[in-house]
């Protein structure tokens, strides 16, 4: 008997992705990362990947994927995707360890959530799962910026999250060994994240055309690419 799935964060669910805010941001956030993975075939660990919003788009472009992640409902929704250059990993991708080395690591909004090690820690970890010259991208919530400073003043109750402001990134990556490639701002929109409002595309054109993505300090959002370095 198939159970339905209490895994909210699904790129076909009304509440998770399969919305205007959620097409923007997966959009957004596709094409920041493949900006910055290679064409050619490569080793990519999905670090809290839930059911394969990015998994699957990089197995169809021939990368071999590895999810880690700690929702079982979330990996059941991807083994029904059934792609044979996905595979996956049901643990704390923290507490594991790894026989082989990946080219890449992605972290699409799953960084926040790893709130038990400082981010110096985290991607310290990340880091030894790389090979020398391999890639990390992730996406991160800004605590500089002005979204968060308005859930602050609305005394809004939120999910305890790791979050930090541009400048801590880049220096938490650098203590871990990483040398920044780009970093880019998203989702400066006056919607809620499930918002399925019709004007999300017209404020994306403004967001475009205001160039609002190079505003580090405000984006509520910030994409990041990272790499190790080849020579250690």
């Amino acid at each position: 008997m198939n159970l339905p799935s209490t895994y909210l964060w699904d790129i076909e669910n009304p509440k998770g992705y399969a919305n205007a805010m959620g097409r923007y941001k997966t959009r957004r956030e596709l094409a920041f990362l493949l900006a910055h993975v290679s064409e050619a075939r490569q080793r990519v660990m999905d670090a809290g990947g839930g059911s394969g919003r990015f998994a699957m788009p990089l197995a169809e472009r021939g990368h071999d994927v590895t999810v880690v992640d700690i929702s079982q409902d979330a990996l059941r929704l991807l083994h029904r995707r059934k792609h044979p250059r996905v595979s996956t990993r049901c643990a704390d991708f923290l507490r594991q360890t790894f026989d082989n080395q990946f080219d890449v690591v992605i972290a699409i909004e799953s960084i926040p959530s790893f709130t038990s090690v400082t981010l110096e820690d985290l991607f310290a970890k990340i880091h030894s799962v790389l090979r020398p010259g391999g890639r990390f991208v992730f996406t991160a919530l800004n605590s500089r910026s002005w979204r968060h400073a308005l859930h602050t003043l609305r005394g809004r109750k939120c999910v305890r999250y790791n979050v930090a402001g541009p400048t801590d990134y880049q220096t938490a990556l650098r203590k871990a060994g990483f040398e920044l490639l780009s970093m880019d701002g998203l989702m400066w929109m006056p919607f809620a994240v499930t918002s399925n409002s019709r004007l999300v595309p017209l404020f994306e054109s403004i967001e475009r055309a205001l160039h609002l993505n190079r505003w580090l300090g405000q984006s509520p959002w910030l994409l990041v690419a990272a790499q190790r370095s080849s020579i250690e």
